[in-house]
């Protein structure tokens, strides 16, 4: 049998095509995740990161003295970000780039600003600004912190205190006043706590000086470091001024009217003589003349410092302008003696100094003295000066005549004419005979007495430490050869004071020194 091929058909038969969702399922896949990351953080990817920005401090002085020089940024970043610090002016112009397109992560970070432009050059006086863009994928944010630049120091003024004071006892706790800027801080000296400042810059403090010279410095600290200081030193004096006074000494007895008080004080102390101020030259030298009254005088010398202490010193003057009295008790002007020595005995006034012929005496607290003087046979001058304390002299001047027997018979003969003479001579030389024959017979007869005493029987210190002689009076009674020795009480020779002497009838004085 055979077999029969038919053509149903004259068109050609279109291969069938199969659907692929495997593509299909991937789109879908991510999708769902992009769906459920958008749904668990929504916008993550468009969301701008925080930042948060701090300053240490809100002012800097960049002038080089180390001190606040700079001023440390601090900011921090919620997410990882691409940071850009940028420093702007008043005017919000960027002047300084302190960090560019940096990438960080989140967290906290510092940047440090030292006051300087792009240039290196320090800027000028004002307020400046600090900023911080922290840029994201899309979005980005930005914080912005104050910072002033200030190299002028603050202002420091004090109302009571002027430079170089001085002051007394009664100031010894001083108040310091004064006013600054309301934003400084002051410090007084190395006191550990500063000073209290009011809302307008006014400060007050009490401080207590100590004697001598007080340095008193205080600082003022303004925000930016910048500092102001002032000195003062105030000198406290509580002791009086010291004054010497060369002259008068205390207890002077002067004779003239007018009277020159000198002395010395410390440069700058003021000085009254009596209440009237007296010329200080630049060495403290002071010469002021004072007018005297009879008789005792106050001298009152005031020093006075700049702070009103006062030291005073007194000085007693008598004034003196009469010569003391002076008078003579044993010699007459023009009297004559027969002894070598004249006892000179006389008055005048308490502690007077009194000279008889160069040689001074001394003077008892009465007044009284008393002095030998060897004569020479014929005139003889006693002078006696006496000078009080005040520089007056008295003077009494005496004429003795000391006359022996050669003198007398001398002086008799002067004149008489020769014939005469003769004829006198024969005559007394008969008479003289006779005379001396019945006196011869007659004294050979009498007994001699001597009678002792002593008008000043201790040997005293005088002027000079020496020692004033002893005067004893002797009287015999009819002429005799006299010797005068000094014993001991032991009855040992000591000193003859004269030997064979011839004297006459009557008292005699000598002398043992």
């Amino acid at each position: 049998m055979k077999t029969q091929l038919t053509h149903s058909s004259s068109r050609r038969s279109a291969p069938v095509r199969r659907f692929n969702i495997l593509p299909l399922v991937a789109i879908l896949t991510l999708g769902a995740v992009g769906a459920v990351l958008v749904m668990l953080f929504p916008a993550d990817w468009v969301r701008a990161p925080e930042v948060s920005i701090s300053v240490e401090r809100v002012a800097i002085s960049p002038n080089g003295d180390g001190n606040l020089d700079t001023v440390p940024v601090l900011y921090s970043l919620s997410s990882e970000a691409t940071v850009t610090v940028d420093v702007l002016d008043e005017h919000h112009t960027v002047v300084r780039t302190l960090l560019d397109a940096e990438q960080q992560a989140a967290g906290q970070h510092t940047v440090v600003w030292d006051g300087l432009d792009r240039l290196g050059r320090t800027l000028p006086d004002g307020s400046y600004f600090v900023r911080v863009t922290a840029q994201a994928t899309v979005q980005k944010s930005s914080a912005t912190a104050q910072v002033d630049i200030d190299t002028e120091p603050p202002i420091i003024r004090l109302a009571n205190l002027p430079e170089d004071t001085e002051v007394g006892a009664d100031e010894g706790e001083l108040v310091i006043e004064g006013v600054t800027d309301p934003d400084a801080t002051v410090w007084l000296n190395d006191w550990p706590q500063p000073l209290e400042v009011n809302e307008n810059g006014a400060f007050s403090v009490r401080y207590t000086l100590q004697e001598g010279v007080n340095r008193i410095e205080l600082t003022a600290v303004d925000e930016a470091g910048n500092q102001a200081s002032l000195v003062r030193e105030v000198t406290l004096l509580t002791e009086p001024p010291k004054v010497t006074v060369l002259n008068p000494p205390d207890g002077l007895w002067i004779n003239q009217q007018m009277l020159s008080v000198q002395g010395t004080v410390e440069p700058g102390v003021k000085v009254l003589v009596n209440g009237r101020e007296a010329d200080v030259d630049a060495a403290g030298n002071f010469n002021e003349d004072v007018v005297l009254e009879e008789g005792e005088n106050i001298v009152r010398v005031e020093a006075v410092d700049a702070v009103g202490n006062v030291s005073v010193d007194e000085r007693r003057v008598f004034l003196r302008t009469k010569p003391p009295g002076l008078s003579l008790t044993t010699v007459q002007d023009g009297m004559k003696v027969s002894e070598p020595s004249l006892l000179v005995v006389g008055q005048t006034e308490p502690q007077a100094t009194v000279r008889l012929n160069g040689q001074e005496l001394t003077v008892d607290s009465q007044g009284g003295f008393q002095g030998l003087v060897d004569l020479i046979a014929g005139k003889n001058i006693i002078r006696v000066e006496a000078t009080d304390r005040a520089g007056n002299t008295q003077v009494v001047v005496r004429e003795v005549t000391y006359t022996t027997g050669e003198t007398a018979l001398a002086q008799s003969e002067a004149g008489i004419p020769p014939a005469v003479r003769t004829v006198l001579a024969v005559t007394g030389a008969g008479l003289i005979g006779v005379v001396g024959l019945w006196l011869i017979s007659g004294l050979w007869r009498r007994p001699l007495s001597l009678e002792l005493r002593a008008t000043r029987p201790t040997l005293t210190p005088g002027v000079g430490d020496m020692l004033e002689p002893a005067v004893v009076a002797f009287e015999i009674s009819r002429p005799a050869t006299v010797t005068a020795e000094v014993w001991d009480a032991e009855n040992r020779h000591v000193a003859t004071v004269f030997r064979h002497q011839r004297r006459a009838k009557g008292e005699h004085l000598l002398v043992w020194n």
